[in-house]
């Protein structure tokens, strides 16, 4: 079996009122290569386990951005900036078959997309989870140790 490499990709479309960002808003999106370093047999992870890519930032990037809100008497005027970062985590079970004669290792990869705004007006800075992508692998069966 060998490695399994496949991309995790998260994405937010997020309203700065940037007069010069596109109407809909600024358009993040961030792709992580990850590789589940399998023995060749299939069932067990290698001693790399499983590893994560920096993250490609397509369109604008991650920011720092500028946001913008309606000034009094008028115009705009910046209220903070607001950048996004990834953070990656490993799930790993073991499933039985329905027998229970056998088992496999199940490894979910998972990428959570992180927004912070920092507020330049005095208010708290903001941070929260806005999109999470992940994909389940299996590995190949194995007779169940015994206990």
């Amino acid at each position: 079996m060998g490695p399994q490499q496949f991309d995790l990709t998260v994405y937010e479309t997020y309203q700065t009122k940037d007069p010069a960002a596109p109407l809909t808003g600024t358009q993040i999106q961030g792709t992580i290569t990850v590789t589940v370093n399998w023995n060749l047999a299939g069932t067990q992870l290698t001693d790399q386990g499983v590893t994560y890519s920096d993250t490609l930032w397509t369109g604008p990037g991650c920011g720092p951005f500028n946001v913008y809100d309606e000034a009094l008497g008028g115009g705009l005027q910046v209220i903070g900036t607001v950048a996004w970062k990834t953070q990656t985590n490993t799930i790993k079970t073991v499933e039985s078959d329905p027998t229970g004669n056998q088992v496999r290792w199940s490894v979910t990869p998972v990428i959570t997309l992180v927004r912070t705004f920092k507020s330049s007006t005095g208010d708290p800075d903001d941070t929260e989870v806005t999109y999470t992508a992940s994909d389940t692998v299996k590995g190949a069966w194995m007779p169940k140790p015994a206990s």
